[in-house]
Parts: structure tokens; sequence; C-alpha cells
């Protein structure tokens, strides 16, 4: 990814669309959906579909794998996802996760080599 990436931000009404719409998938997923039936259910522009849901699978890898420990085939089994997406989206994650870490430390450390831009 390039250093010139940019996160998409959201307007206020994308936001509350956004919002509504992961709560939804969620759920969803709490009264027995799987992902892509719960993902289902949410009703908006495709375009913003895609990153909620995108959003979506990147936070329930977070909270199964990350926070409680499941391995990342229960997960795929548990929300009935092929694995070699979970896979994927767990990479990418993790790529977000170092881009905003890099993106914090060159914001707090203007004297350092890497944190001049």
């Amino acid at each position: 990814m390039s250093e010139n990436y940019k996160y998409k931000e959201y307007t206020h009404e994308e936001s509350k669309i956004y919002n509504d719409a992961m709560a939804k998938i969620r759920d969803g997923l709490k009264n027995g959906l799987n992902f892509n039936e719960a993902c289902g259910v949410v009703d908006m522009d495709a375009g913003l579909k895609k990153f909620v849901v995108d959003d979506a699978l990147k936070v329930m890898i977070a909270e199964m794998h990350y926070a409680i420990g499941m391995s990342l085939p229960q997960i795929a089994d548990a929300l009935k996802v092929p694995i070699k997406v979970i896979d994927t989206a767990n990479m990418e994650m993790l790529e977000d996760v170092g881009i905003t870490a890099a993106e914090v430390y060159r914001t707090s450390n203007h004297g350092s080599p890497m944190g001049t831009a």
C-alpha cells in the first residue's frame, strides 16, 4: 500500500448509516445468521456497503481472534466464511493497524527520521 493511501472519511450521514448497518450485522450474528446472511439484511448504497462489510468482518476477526483467542479456522467455521476470506481480511486488518501506528508515530515524533514527512 502506498504512503499516500487514504482511508474513507465518512460524512455525518454516512457515519449514521454505517453505524446502523454495523448494529444490524451484529444483531443478525447474535440471532444465528451467518456472516453473509447478516450482511444481506443491510440495505444501502453498494459502495458504502462494501466498506461496511469489509469493516464488519475485520471487527469480528479482531474480537474473536485477538480478544477471545479463537483460531482463524474456527472463526471461518463460526461465520460460515471461507478461510481464504478470513485470512485475507486478517492480513488487511494487520496492514491497517500498521499504517495507523506509523501515522500516529509520525504525528507524535516530528524530530525522528520516521517522523518527518
